[in-house]
């Protein structure tokens, strides 16, 4: 990659937060963050193919694998960069010869510039588990690591029909978050900083602030405005999840979940991801799962084990 400002990634457990701080930093008027690439870890896989993106049919490869890569519910790589395919191939041109951290890098550039911006960055929220590889691609990047309350997050995925189980939500939330800082936190103080969803709604102002130093960006009041375009920011197959964001932002988002978890909800949370709610500073209620239920998922997972245990056996005999 050749010298440039350095790429933004804002990661994070899905429904922490990652859409609001993606559309808040595009207000900025140097800062460009599309939606969601997924693409980079897809595609590198590649390289041999794309070279040293030197030749056209090199990057006519690369291209035409955006274009029919599939990012999210219908959604593909592409039209991120609101590019023709010529500025697409002119911007790759340009910085070839390169790897492809720097091609990709061409054409956020190319985008960023086409809208105006200076720096480009990625909200991608499943990146957190991919830290140190783009760490290493990018080596100047900064990570910003949205964390929520994972009772939060566990009844928003739920909400949102990821999953219908608040358990297995709430392990999700502990993988993810647990991945992101183990990968986060030996980078450079510079390069990796965790932001508290819930600090970020009730004082938006002083939070955005520091990020934007902590960015070198000069803060902007423009940061706020993030409602007044929300519309045309989310793509339309993501809409339904980010309705909230065409509002200011609301305080009342934090801590949610106290109001809408029941308390047996509220204890598959804590009993899943408890010590990790702890570790973050989240008071826990103490809530616990009604002895007669834990016996009936334990019979539950034994009787699982011990029929996968007896296909395996059945199986391994020639029976079935």
């Amino acid at each position: 990659m050749s010298p440039s400002e350095p790429p933004v990634f804002i990661v994070g457990c899905s429904r922490s937060g990652t859409t609001l701080l993606r559309l808040m930093l595009t207000q900025h008027p140097h800062m460009h963050i599309p939606p969601e690439s997924e693409f980079l870890l897809s595609l590198h896989e590649n390289t041999d193919r794309y070279g040293d993106f030197s030749e056209p049919h090199e990057r006519w490869f690369f291209i035409r694998d955006l274009q029919t890569t599939e990012v999210s519910m219908g959604a593909y790589a592409f039209p991120i960069f609101d590019l023709s395919i010529h500025e697409a191939e002119t911007a790759l041109a340009d910085r070839a010869p390169t790897d492809f951290a720097g091609a990709a890098d061409a054409l956020f550039h190319a985008s960023a510039h086409k809208h105006g911006k200076q720096r480009w960055g990625d909200k991608t929220p499943h990146y957190v588990r991919h830290i140190e590889w783009l760490s290493e691609a990018f080596p100047e990047s900064q990570f910003v690591h949205m964390i929520r309350d994972g009772r939060d997050v566990a009844r928003s995925r739920v909400e949102a029909g990821f999953t219908v189980s608040m358990r297995r939500s709430a392990q999700h939330w502990k993988e993810e978050v647990h991945t992101g800082r183990q990968a986060g936190r030996p980078l450079p103080a510079r390069r990796y900083r965790e932001l508290f969803y819930e600090n970020l709604v009730r004082n938006p102002e002083t939070v955005l602030r520091d990020l934007c130093d902590w960015l070198d960006l000069e803060f902007t009041e423009a940061l706020f405005a993030f409602d007044e375009s929300g519309d045309a920011s989310v793509p339309d197959e993501q809409a339904h999840l980010h309705e909230k964001l065409n509002a200011p932002v609301d305080p009342s988002r934090a801590q949610a979940w106290k109001h809408s978890l029941s308390s047996r909800e509220t204890a598959d949370v804590e009993e899943e991801a408890g010590s990790l709610l702890q570790a973050l500073g989240y008071e826990l209620t103490g809530a616990r799962v009604p002895l007669w239920l834990r016996g009936l998922r334990g019979l539950h997972r034994n009787t699982l084990s011990y029929t996968k245990s007896l296909v395996e056996t059945l199986r391994r005999l020639g029976i079935a």
